[in-house]
C-alpha cells in the first residue's frame, strides 16, 4: 500500500495462508441466519455497512475453514460485537468529547451481565441484545472452560476501551511499555482466539492452555495481529484523533520519521515470529505435543497469516475486494 506519505512494505510470514483460495460451504447459510438475527434485535442503522466493510460472512468462512456451522454463527456473532461496540464506543457524547467512563463502564457491565445470562429490559443498547445472542450460541456448545475464557477475554476487551479513551481525553500517547500492554485487549483478537476450540470442535485442554510456553505462544500470536493491525489501518486511523497505534508510538518515544516507524514495525512483527518459532520447537521437549494443542496453534498459525491477507483484501481498509468466484 502507498500513498504520498509513506509505504507499506511486504510483510514477512513464515506460516502459510490459503485465505484467498478457500471458502467455507456453509458461510452464505451462516451470514443470512445471523443478519436475520440481528434484524430481529434493535440495533443501528450503520451496521450493515460496518459488517460489509469486514465481509462477515465470506471471510468469516475464509478466516475459519475448519469451523462447524455452529461455530462459524458463533464467530460471526462475535465479529458483529467488536464492529457494534467500535462504532458505539467511538462516537462522541453530545459535547462532542468522548463517552463518559461511568456511560462505558453501564453498558459494559450490563453487557457482560446479558452474556452471563440476565434478562433483557426495555431499556437495554444493542451491545447488550448481541450478548443476548452470543449467550444463546454459546449454550447451545454446552458447558465448556473455553466459554468461560471467552466471557474473561471479553471483559477485559470492554474494559481496555476505559483506558484508550482516557488516553484519547488527555490527547496523550502511550510508551512502548504501556502500549505493549493495552494494544492487545483492545484489538479483539484474545475473545476470538478463546472461541476457536469451540467452534472447531477441537478438544484442546484447557489446563494446557494455562501453561506457561502455551501462553507465551497464544500472546506473540496475539501481538503479530497487533502490528499488522496497525500497519494496515494507519492510514485510516490517521483521520481519527489520538488513535492508539505502534507507529505514533515508536515515531514520539524513539524521535523516527513516519516511514522509519512504519519500518521499525514491519521488523518488530519479524522478530515475534521468530521468537514465537523458536518457542514453539520446545514443545516436544517440554512434553507439550498434545495432538490438540498442536492442531490449535496451527489454527491460531494459519489465523496469524490470514490476518494479512484479510487486511489487505478487507473493503474497511480501503482495498478492493477479493474476487468472489476465487475457488476454494
Amino acid at each position: 500500500m502507498t500513498s504520498a506519505r509513506f509505504v507499506l512494505p511486504d510483510l514477512p510470514c513464515p506460516f502459510a495462508s490459503n485465505f484467498t483460495r478457500r471458502a467455507h460451504p456453509h458461510a452464505e447459510a451462516a451470514e443470512q441466519d445471523v443478519l436475520a438475527l440481528l434484524r430481529a434485535r434493535p440495533m443501528p442503522p450503520g451496521l450493515r455497512d460496518a459488517l460489509a466493510g469486514i465481509r462477515l460472512g465470506e471471510f468469516t468462512g475464509r478466516l475459519h475453514p475448519t469451523a462447524s456451522p455452529e461455530g462459524l454463527r458463533l464467530l460471526m456473532l462475535n465479529s458483529v460485537m467488536f464492529s457494534l461496540h467500535d462504532d458505539w464506543a467511538g462516537e462522541p457524547a453530545t459535547n462532542g468529547q468522548p463517552r463518559p467512563a461511568a456511560e462505558l463502564t453501564a453498558a459494559h457491565d450490563r453487557t457482560l451481565e446479558v452474556l452471563d445470562g440476565a434478562p433483557l429490559t426495555p431499556g437495554d443498547i444493542s451491545l447488550a441484545h448481541l450478548a443476548a445472542l452470543l449467550a444463546q450460541s454459546l449454550r447451545r456448545s454446552g458447558p465448556s472452560p473455553h466459554a468461560a475464557r471467552y466471557r474473561t477475554a471479553l471483559r477485559d476487551y470492554l474494559r481496555a476501551h476505559l483506558w484508550e479513551v482516557d488516553l484519547r481525553r488527555h490527547h496523550r500517547t502511550p510508551s512502548l511499555g504501556e502500549y505493549r500492554h493495552l494494544r492487545p485487549h483492545l484489538l479483539g483478537i484474545r475473545p476470538l482466539t478463546a472461541l476457536l476450540p469451540l467452534a472447531t470442535n477441537t478438544p484442546v485442554p484447557s489446563a494446557l492452555l494455562d501453561h506457561p510456553v502455551v501462553r507465551t505462544l497464544r500472546r506473540i500470536l496475539a501481538y503479530h495481529h497487533v502490528l499488522v493491525n496497525d500497519l494496515y489501518s494507519f492510514a485510516k486511523e490517521l483521520r481519527t484523533e489520538q488513535p492508539v497505534n505502534i507507529i505514533l508510538v515508536l515515531r514520539a518515544e524513539q524521535g523516527l520519521t513516519q516511514q522509519q516507524a512504519i519500518d521499525a514495525t514491519a521488523r518488530a512483527l519479524a522478530e515475534e515470529q521468530q521468537a514465537y518459532l523458536h518457542l514453539k520447537s520446545s514443545l516436544p521437549r517440554t512434553g507439550l505435543d498434545h495432538p490438540a494443542l498442536l492442531r490449535h496453534l496451527g489454527d491460531l498459525e494459519a489465523l496469524a497469516a490470514d490476518a494479512i491477507a484479510w487486511h489487505a483484501a478487507a473493503p474497511r481498509y480501503g482495498h478492493p475486494p477479493l474476487d468472489s468466484e476465487a475457488g476454494p
